[in-house]
């Protein structure tokens, strides 16, 4: 047995349920089942469990299922809302647990029934998955596909994939992640029939250029530049031949895996399958000190949105508010950001981040008379006025010659002046109501009592595709 498969061997081990595992979950989900037959059954609807659950490619100590409930066409959009959370809320009470309502495209029911995650969402039963009403329509259509063509002898090897994206950071498609749907580590599996088989092809991958039409929807490969513009890696979904899987899949998450698939082809390692990320703080603290850097965090209440709602609106936001300081002349290195329940971090680290009370500014040349008149009574009595080569030169003082200054100044102000000003509209409703800032030390202790904040933070320092 070489190095990779006994590393694989290991890995199947501690990542596929065990039998008491199993067991314990078939029992909580046949309750489900039986109690969503129970209150949907009176209503004449139907209903399908989606995901790994149903075609056996879930890991070990995962916990939550997603239940979808099926509405005829002719029901109104409305009408499938109101509906739907009145099922779902039904249905945990009488499995005694609790919920609360969640929104994506449309609202539906987060529950926390037996210790598992349950999610009860509505959709259309649409016989066409080319002519959806919404996202989530398509499940149904998955998971018959998956019935037929994702064998049981596959299983473990989409485990395989899944825990190896897990370990580098990148399984999950929601805006968060950027990453692998465990819907397209699936297809993936089915096309290339192995994990080691699809890291070896992965390794030769090129952004752009990978086409994978499992059901030979396009007789011709279409121009993907033009047709699927900024997405490295093109999977045709079996069901719908306009949508690419791999879409919300980001191109740094491409590079990351396919480097990631070459390294372990070259050295095979336990830790590409470890879930083990304990950050040590003490090391948090030395990285920052030794960059000389200055990190800014701006903190905000946590907007009541998905997280697919409000990452991208605080990139946005965090790009936004990168192009405000560097107009003023304060160089931000890079950003990110981070979310809890309760509590949203854009964070900045800055290159430059305090100025000289003066800024010199370049004019026009002395033989423009006409310009040069303009410049000299503009700023006559605000600062120097000299000549350098031909041209007129001269100094004013800045506004702000802090970056936190600066900051407190352009985001404490109101609702629509943010949203003027290019900031997104939930974070600009939450900016404008009460922000903090964070710098430097208290940050790193802020990381200390949040493991999930240390690991946003080591990340973002360890930003790289290998």
């Amino acid at each position: 047995m070489n190095r990779a498969d006994s590393v694989i061997e290991k890995a199947l081990k501690r990542i596929t349920p065990s039998a008491a595992e199993r067991k314990n979950t078939e029992a909580v989900l046949s309750r489900i089942k039986q109690v969503t037959e129970d209150v949907i059954k009176p209503l004449h609807l139907k209903y399908t469990l989606a995901g790994s659950f149903l075609r056996d490619t879930w890991l070990a100590d995962k916990r939550e299922f997603d239940i979808f409930i099926l509405f005829p066409e002719s029901v109104t959009r409305e009408g499938l809302e109101m509906k739907g959370l009145q099922i779902g809320k039904k249905i945990v009470k009488s499995l005694g647990g609790t919920y609360e309502i969640a929104y994506a495209e449309h609202p539906y029911t987060r529950a926390t029934v037996e210790g598992y995650a349950l999610d009860l969402v509505p959709c259309y039963d649409i016989k066409d998955a080319g002519k959806i009403k919404s996202a989530v329509d398509r499940t149904p259509h998955h998971n018959r596909y998956m019935t037929k063509n994702l064998k049981p002898i596959l299983s473990s090897e989409v485990r395989l994939l899944k825990q190896f994206s897990k370990s580098i950071g990148v399984y999950g498609s929601d805006l968060r992640v950027e990453g692998f749907s465990g819907y397209l580590s699936e297809l993936l599996i089915i096309r290339y029939r192995s994990f080691l088989n699809l890291l070896r092809e992965a390794g030769k991958w090129e952004a752009g250029r990978v086409f994978i039409d499992l059901e030979k929807h396009h007789r011709t490969r279409p121009d993907t530049k033009s047709k699927y513009p900024n997405q490295p890696l093109i999977v045709i979904d079996p069901v719908d031949r306009n949508r690419n899987v791999a879409a919300a899949l980001s191109p740094a998450n491409f590079e990351k895996f396919r480097e990631s698939a070459k390294a372990f082809l070259e050295k095979p390692s336990d830790k590409y399958f470890s879930l083990d990320r304990k950050v040590n703080i003490k090391g948090l603290s030395k990285t920052l000190k030794s960059r000389k850097t200055r990190m800014l965090a701006l903190s905000f209440s946590r907007p009541k949105v998905v997280d697919d709602v409000i990452y991208p609106q605080m990139r946005r936001s965090a790009r936004r508010i990168k192009s405000m300081l560097e107009d003023s002349d304060f160089r931000v290195i890079g950003y990110d950001v981070w979310c809890d329940d309760r509590e949203c971090l854009i964070f900045l680290e800055m290159d430059v981040w305090d100025l000289p009370k003066i800024k010199k500014l370049t004019g026009p040349p002395t033989f423009s008379r006409q310009h040069s008149d303009e410049f000299t009574k503009k700023y006559r009595g605000k600062g120097r006025i000299w000549v350098e080569g031909d041209r007129l030169v001269t100094e004013v003082k800045r506004e702000f010659t802090d970056a936190g200054q600066f900051l407190k100044k352009v985001m404490g102000a109101k609702r629509k002046t943010l949203l003027d000003s290019g900031i997104a509209s939930y974070v600009a409703e939450s900016v404008s109501k009460s922000f903090s800032l964070i710098s430097g030390a208290a940050l790193i202790k802020k990381a200390a009592r949040n493991d999930e904040l240390a690991f946003s933070l080591s990340d973002y320092f360890k930003n790289k595709i290998l």
